[in-house]
């Protein structure tokens, strides 16, 4: 980087910094890139909320999940709202339902906004929405990533079923067979010993309650059991990934013709550079990175050895395969 272009990283780092900010904005902790919500946007954001947050409170439209992500990701987004035109303000065409994007309305249905207004569903006017945005001066986004915004997510309870039928060379028909309750199709458990998952919303849903209780343990939500969503690291998750990881890593191992783990013609012993050279493939089959010859010594001696008998290696297999499932690059990305 040459001088003059450090300068202008600089000068713009200072000038988000808060040197030269108003006291008031430093004193709410507001960056002086970023414009913060008023009182009245707090209260149409109040006033939307009851309508709109079931489908925009995470993710990238999660414009409901904080007063913050209401004014950065729709107050401050021009193609959102437009201050001084409402007009030209897609939130409001498309509360009136006349969106010119891949919805119509908002919220989804077959009433628009103004229709729940008119019934009295609604308590923010339409009016309410257009005198606000005819108000607003105009809006600063601030470029920056939050610094305090989490850098890495938990995979999902469907996220972490794919990836290991995936991962492990296993499947549906592993797990499940076909059956049938008044003639409604269902997902049979072959056994609870092997450990099944299912989400209660799968279509065949599973037949045994067990398989959705360790969905549900995994994080995963349910419309149906009126479940929500849990992406933390609970310990009830952690117990159930060990379990799963472990028993559903011993029958890939011992499921007949399954290459995933051990392609054609790869040894299977006990012999130390067999075993590392599989460590290595399973780093980068799991992880996405290959593992150095330190981390493949220390895996070696602190997991594989202590599990490994003088006439069964497959404890050891298993153990280390269970380990890159749980490993935090395996859980977070």
């Amino acid at each position: 980087m040459n001088r003059f272009s450090f300068l202008l990283v600089l000068s713009g780092v200072l000038a988000c910094s808060g040197e030269g900010t108003p006291s008031a904005l430093r004193a709410q902790g507001q960056a002086a890139c970023s414009t913060p919500a008023t009182s009245e946007t707090v209260r149409v954001m109040e006033g939307l909320r009851p309508h709109c947050e079931g489908c925009h409170s995470q993710g990238a439209r999660g414009y409901f999940a904080s007063t913050e992500a209401f004014q950065a990701l729709l107050v401050s987004d021009a193609r959102m709202v437009k201050p001084g035109s409402p007009d030209e303000s897609e939130l409001v065409r498309l509360l009136e339902g006349r969106g010119t994007g891949a919805f119509k309305q908002m919220p989804i249905g077959q009433k628009s906004y103004a229709q729940l207004v008119t019934e009295g569903t609604a308590t923010l006017s339409v009016a309410d929405i257009r005198a606000w945005v005819q108000g607003l001066a105009a809006q600063q986004r601030d470029p920056r990533p939050n610094p305090d915004a989490p850098r890495i997510t938990r995979m999902s309870a469907t996220q972490i079923q794919r990836a290991l039928y995936q991962q492990l060379g296993l499947g549906h028909d592993d797990y499940f067979s076909s059956a049938n309750e008044f003639g409604i199709p269902m997902a049979e458990s072959r056994g609870d010993d092997n450990y099944p998952l299912q989400p209660p919303d799968a279509l065949p849903m599973p037949r045994q309650n067990i398989s959705g209780e360790r969905y549900h343990a995994l994080g995963g939500g349910s419309v149906i059991n009126q479940v929500s969503h849990d992406r933390s690291p609970s310990p009830t998750f952690v117990l159930t990934l060990t379990q799963v990881s472990q028993r559903w890593c011993r029958r890939a191992l011992a499921k007949p013709g399954n290459t995933v783990l051990f392609p054609t013609g790869t040894p299977r012993t006990a012999n130390p550079e067999d075993v590392k050279a599989t460590l290595r493939r399973w780093s980068l089959h799991f992880l996405g990175e290959r593992f150095t010859d330190a981390q493949v010594d220390a895996l070696y001696a602190g997991v594989f050895v202590p599990l490994a008998t003088p006439t069964d290696t497959e404890p050891a297999y298993v153990g280390v395969c269970s380990y890159f499932i749980r490993h935090p690059y395996w859980i977070f990305y």
